[in-house]
């Protein structure tokens, strides 16, 4: 899978930007605050996906636009040359495949995957669960459209059964309606639960042997995937553990139990890394989940998904920046940073510049 051409308007501060990445490492330089991010995250947006840096679409088009971002690319993917156009606007966002009809950008998972590492993501281990279920169900979506509609049906139902509860101590017909939505909510729960148990016993594996090698060998890398219905995925399972829950939920106003409260454990020699790794522990970890989702996409794609590195390069010492960069592998890469020499030194990287949203290709 490889990125052949972008074209921006009027999305954050970049105006107009014609993008033509190589195959291979392309660099996009530049100071800070100039629009270097913006560029991974429109390139992203093609996913289908929300934006990366977890903002609302409206706050997406250029300020002094029209209200509408327009993002235009050429891909090559599945044997062939591909197109995708969405617009970001007042309707949300709109998208349309090799020039067919419109629709809703989400239906495009799957269609092309980015893996994005950026700074944010060096405290997935040390962050909140909700960092690490939002890692999860970032790359899900991404390969799996049954996930992404279980997803936003359950985050539907979890919405409308919350604003029940907070009504269930004074309205009779609003506690009768709490088991409609707990069945209509296990049913789901007990997919999501499957997909994110699979995907992070895959994921275990990757990260483990990308862990070992930065490491020597010297640490082991695990993970536990903690959910709060159990280990049983089972649908009748979950929904007693729900309907057990249910005082707890009308007293606290809101569901307990369910995916939206699980958590992913990430551990350094059997001990939990968020308490007991140091921070280059820490982020060896995380280094190695993102080289292990990689990996996952490449195997269920059956081709290398995109890699876009936000400036982390410069977060990361000596060695673990040259265990990522060998590790590109037949990856096309899209990388930011201030200063590109490394990267030119170690790749034979293409290199733009990025000032005050004005892309330029440096010669």
């Amino acid at each position: 899978m490889k990125l052949i051409s972008e074209k921006i308007k009027d999305f954050r501060n970049i105006k107009n930007a014609d993008f033509f990445p190589s195959t291979a490492v392309t660099v996009i330089c530049g100071e800070n605050g100039q629009g270097k991010t913006n560029l991974l995250e429109s390139i992203f947006m093609l996913t289908g996906a929300k934006s990366f840096r977890h903002v609302k679409d409206r706050e997406l088009p250029n300020k002094n636009s029209t209200g509408q971002s327009v993002l235009e690319s050429v891909f090559f993917a599945e044997g062939r040359k591909q197109e995708i156009r969405i617009t970001v606007g007042s309707k949300g966002r709109i998208a349309s495949l090799n020039r067919g009809s419109e629709r809703k950008a989400s239906e495009l998972a799957g269609k092309f995957c980015c893996v994005v590492f950026s700074p944010e993501h060096l405290d997935l281990v040390k962050g909140t669960p909700a960092e690490r279920r939002r890692f999860i169900d970032t790359a899900l979506c991404q390969i799996s459209p049954g996930y992404l509609s279980d997803l936003r049906e359950y985050t539907r139902l979890l919405a409308q059964k919350n604003a029940l509860l907070k009504d269930a101590r004074n309205i009779a017909a609003a506690f009768d309606m709490l088991e409609v939505y707990d069945e209509r909510m296990a049913e789901k729960a007990s997919s999501l639960a499957s997909f994110r148990r699979k995907f992070s016993t895959e994921l275990e594996t990757g990260a483990s042997e990308a862990y070992s090698s930065v490491s020597g060998d010297r640490e082991s890398f695990s993970m536990r995937y903690l959910s709060t219905t159990g280990d049983d995925d089972d649908p009748e399972e979950i929904l007693r553990m729900i309907s057990a829950a249910r005082s707890d939920d009308i007293r606290m106003g809101y569901c307990t139990i369910g995916p939206h409260r699980d958590d992913l454990e990430i551990l350094l020699n059997g001990d939990p890394a968020r308490v007991y790794g140091s921070q280059g522990q820490q982020r060896t970890a995380v280094l190695a989940l993102k080289l292990a989702e990689a990996g996952i996409f490449r195997k269920k794609l059956g081709e290398e998904p995109v890699l876009l590195l936000d400036d982390v390069l410069s977060e990361l010492d000596g060695s673990r920046q040259e265990f990522l960069l060998r590790r590109l592998g037949g990856s096309q890469a899209i990388i930011t940073c201030c200063d590109p020499n490394f990267i030119e030194r170690e790749t034979d990287a293409d290199v733009w510049q990025m000032t005050g949203g004005v892309l330029n290709k440096k010669e």
